[in-house]
């Protein structure tokens, strides 16, 4: 009987990790309720384009999924939505990726909270604790630095999703802006001090939502966005910046109907792509050593181009001139959002 099921649709075990107990948990959500509600909506909106790619190949109808999570976001959610309730096609066709991108979330928002939160001195120990808890899981992304703009970037997929939907690359590119740019800030001071900043950081995301930056050719680097906490927490910067290129990934297999045409195609190129980012695969025994990046050409693999700015780059401009010097002129869609 089970043969006789598609492989992508067999069971497959489902769990989602709670994350590490410890004295920061819930501080970005009491402390910086504003970005805490951003990040909400940033969530749906990685699901919503999952979902929407094995739907359609309707360019009308990709961008009115952009434009529905536009308004999504500016809705201002207050809770983090279910991922499996917006994408559930996509989460049972590859939940061992799905598991994955949650884990890597997870640490994100652990992170968040540690930096929120002015109760904790130590923040490089619990930091430590932290990290040393998301690597011991089997679906947590490696923090060596992988080779994201030559062999991870030139695929026979590569590129599609960028080619075929700017304004939608771009936007989930915004996202990324964001969650690294938010760890400069949280850097910078305490509570106080980060719910100040981050009201211009949220601005200057925000129109980069309302005209997506299409110009830039290449994902935001957390070195770029956050210099000053890559440099402090190289592992962490690391993960992320795998994580995004693994966003990018997925976006390019679901957006290549031509070479993956079914469910099952499509599950089984993502799991070909996955493992080499997991961690369990590069230690101790790394057995996709030619997928890092050499360290002597680390800092030199750099897209050329008008690049994503530092957040300290964003904070130092003036507020009212910000969108104009980099070229960006906010303005409505056409959604229901235009007045926010």
């Amino acid at each position: 009987m089970l043969a006789s099921i598609p492989a992508w649709s067999q069971w497959v075990a489902r769990d989602k990790r709670w994350p590490p107990r410890g004295p920061w948990m819930w501080s970005l959500e009491h402390e910086l309720p504003q970005l805490y509600r951003e990040f909400n909506g940033i969530d749906f909106g990685h699901a919503h384009i999952a979902e929407t790619l094995l739907r359609t190949r309707d360019s009308q109808l990709v961008e009115k999924a952009r434009l529905q999570v536009l308004d999504f976001i500016f809705s201002s959610p207050p809770v983090p939505p279910d991922e499996s309730q917006i994408a559930p096609t996509f989460v049972r066709m590859v939940w061992e990726v799905q598991k994955t991108f949650h884990w890597a979330h997870t640490l994100h928002r652990s992170l968040y909270d540690l930096f929120a939160t002015d109760d904790i001195v130590d923040k490089e120990t619990a930091f430590r604790a932290i990290l040393k808890n998301y690597l011991k899981k089997p679906e947590a992304i490696t923090y060596h630095p992988l080779d994201h703009h030559g062999k991870l970037w030139a695929w026979q997929e590569s590129k599609s999703f960028a080619q075929k939907y700017p304004k939608f690359n771009t936007q989930i590119w915004a996202y990324h802006w964001l969650q690294a740019a938010t760890y400069d800030v949280q850097l910078m001071g305490g509570a106080d001090v980060q719910r100040k900043l981050l009201q211009r950081v949220i601005e200057h995301y925000h129109g980069y939502l309302h005209n997506p930056p299409t110009e830039w050719k290449f994902m935001p680097m957390m070195a770029e966005a956050a210099p000053e906490f890559s440099k402090r927490f190289p592992e962490a910067a690391a993960i992320f910046d795998n994580l995004h290129m693994l966003h990018d990934n997925l976006d390019d297999v679901l957006s290549s109907p031509n070479l993956y045409p079914n469910l099952a195609d499509k599950r089984a190129r993502i799991l070909r792509i996955l493992p080499i980012y997991l961690h369990r695969n590069h230690s101790p025994q790394d057995r996709y050593l030619e997928y890092h990046i050499p360290a002597e050409i680390h800092e030199m693999h750099r897209e050329t181009g008008l690049r994503p700015p530092s957040v300290q780059e964003v904070l130092e401009l003036e507020p009212q001139h910000e969108f104009h010097k980099q070229g960006h002129h906010p303005q409505t869609h056409g959604s229901s959002h235009g007045s926010h």
